[in-house]
């Protein structure tokens, strides 16, 4: 029948108080959405996953490690959280990973109940197009020893960013041009994310970057141009920033982003490219 099939069949006290419907919030919580990059652990509210671990404990009568007592209420705990995970559905094995990671020791994070439930919950990430780039490296290694690596990457899994043509010369996006003198932020400055980087008509015409930001020896706010980049018209402009910024910084301008030639997929196209994936 399986893991996912059985039921506690111990009469004693529970040693679980998280229900089927807690897992099923914490799963979403942590990593629903439409972002391929969600929130993970710090959307859980603070606090809920230790309040569960410290439950687990206390009813467990806080076995010595190592004993059988010990084996027998990560046992228990074990059962009673893949009944309640079935019962949820798929996000409450997301949710399921979530609670028993911060419950179990290390020993029993190798159970083939809990690898069962970390399967389930992985497989709902993939294919609800989560990157894995956001998903716990525990939970990546479990999907790498299962499925290996295809050039880099977990194979099977989606990456979040794709190489994509900018537009052509002739088929500019629809744009709002700078106003002479105006100075308009376009994105943040990959390795200074508090560092902007602006485009600025000069008085030639031309359009020049400009870095806005802390002078990293006095503290001090600055603006400095970024010398070598510059260009006579916006649209060139934006096609020689999106080529030196390569990937979507944190924040960027829409005038900007269709000039990276390294784009984010959105949650959706993960979804429809996980779905059409085979393992």
């Amino acid at each position: 029948m399986g893991f996912f099939s059985r039921s506690p069949t111990t009469r004693r006290a529970p040693l679980l108080v998280a229900a089927p419907a807690d897992l099923k919030r914490i799963g979403i919580a942590a990593f629903g959405g439409q972002s391929p990059h969600p929130p993970g652990i710090s959307g859980i509210p603070v606090g809920e996953l230790d309040r569960y671990a410290m439950a687990f404990l206390e009813a467990a009568g806080y076995p010595s490690s190592g004993t059988r007592q010990w084996d027998a209420a990560f046992g228990q705990f074990l059962d009673e959280l893949t009944h309640a995970a079935e019962i949820a559905g798929d996000w409450g094995f997301v949710g399921a990973l979530c609670v028993a990671w911060n419950c179990l020791d290390s020993g029993h994070r190798e159970d083939p109940r809990y690898l069962a439930v970390v399967d389930r919950a992985l497989e709902v990430l993939r294919t609800d197009g989560v990157s894995y780039t956001a998903v716990p490296p525990f939970a990546m290694d479990r999907w790498q020893s299962v499925h290996g690596f295809d050039g880099g990457q977990p194979k099977g899994w989606p990456s979040a960013l794709a190489y994509l043509p900018v537009p052509e010369a002739d088929a500019t996006p629809e744009y709002q041009d700078l106003a002479d003198g105006e100075l308009r932020q376009l994105a943040q400055a990959p390795a200074a994310p508090t560092n902007k980087i602006c485009a600025e008509r000069r008085a030639d015409g031309s359009i020049q970057a400009v870095v806005v930001g802390v002078d990293q020896e006095t503290g001090e706010n600055r603006r400095w141009d970024w010398e070598g980049l510059s260009a006579p018209n916006y649209p060139r402009f934006l096609r020689e920033l999106g080529d030196r910024l390569v990937t979507h910084t944190f924040w960027a301008h829409d005038d900007l982003i269709p000039y990276f030639p390294c784009r984010q997929r959105s949650r959706d196209q993960m979804r429809i490219e996980a779905r059409a994936t085979e393992l």
